[in-house]
């Protein structure tokens, strides 16, 4: 049997709940005789030592299998992208727009994914400039304020033109596949992966007639606070955070690299969104 991967990364969320799982995973691969690495906390869970951390878990794979949900996948988008790999992400929970691959179909889909028969995907990534750093996100860039209930005053520049100053909560810059997190609960637009768009999303704003927004996804965009505020935050994908000060800005543009995807070819779009969401109910 002729195998697309040869040697594939276990990652998986830390819980027990996904011990079962896990061990099937590897039965499956020794079945299929595909090495493996696994990451210091998946050994943990089956009382194993391993001196591979999260942050390293790429570099000796070709293939990142993936056991938790879209948080985690997060966590290791970075590396698989650094090494031009897939990431296959099981959904161990019921939301999930990124590890959209069933825990219920493991078996079948692992040996799909090693045999060359399942669907892989790109999506695309914001770059993002802030203090001489680049830092890269999957679904979302978001500045909001802290604790104190006031709002924040933030100049918007998109192609170096002044848009709008935004008073508002925050803001949230979104690639199309991160629509549907953060700037969906705050209001703005259900996007396709597919769409070559960039979402700029307010946060609760101090204006009636200002609304999310998509613009092209060659538009390179500048946020500056211009507030004197305290307790101000730029984070990214939910995983990163960092405060910004007063009269400090960051940039933003598509990433020239895109992440690959192993994705479900049993799911459509459409029928994600109706699964997970209740969409068009």
């Amino acid at each position: 049997m002729k195998l697309r991967y040869k040697k594939a990364a276990l990652v998986v969320k830390p819980h027990k709940d996904v011990v079962s799982y896990l061990k099937k995973t590897i039965r499956i691969l020794k079945k299929l005789k595909i090495d493996f690495i696994l990451e210091d906390g998946a050994a943990q869970l089956l009382g194993l030592k391993s001196d591979v951390t999260r942050e390293r878990i790429a570099d000796q794979a070709e293939i990142i299998i993936l056991i938790g949900g879209d948080g985690t996948l997060l966590s290791v988008a970075g590396q698989a992208l650094d090494h031009n790999i897939p990431i296959a992400g099981f959904n161990l929970g019921s939301l999930g727009f990124l590890t959209e691959l069933g825990k219920d179909t493991l078996e079948r889909s692992l040996i799909e994914i090693f045999t060359d028969k399942i669907k892989t995907t790109e999506r695309k990534l914001l770059e993002i400039h802030f203090k001489e750093n680049r830092n890269i996100a999957l679904n979302d860039v978001v500045v909001n304020k802290g604790y104190i209930a006031r709002i924040i005053s933030l100049l918007l520049m998109i192609d170096k033109q002044e848009v709008a100053e935004i008073r508002a909560d925050g803001i949230i810059i979104s690639t199309p596949t991160g629509s549907t997190a953060y700037s969906l609960s705050a209001g703005g637009p259900i996007v396709a992966p597919e769409v070559n768009g960039i979402v700029i999303t307010p946060l609760c704003p101090h204006s009636l007639t200002l609304r999310p927004f998509v613009v092209p996804d060659s538009s390179e965009i500048r946020v500056k606070l211009i507030s004197r505020s305290r307790k101000v935050y730029m984070t990214m994908d939910g995983q990163r955070a960092m405060p910004i000060s007063t009269n400090e800005y960051f940039d933003v543009k598509i990433f020239h690299k895109k992440l690959k995807l192993i994705t479900s070819k049993d799911m459509n779009y459409f029928k994600l969104l109706y699964e997970k969401l209740n969409w068009a109910l």
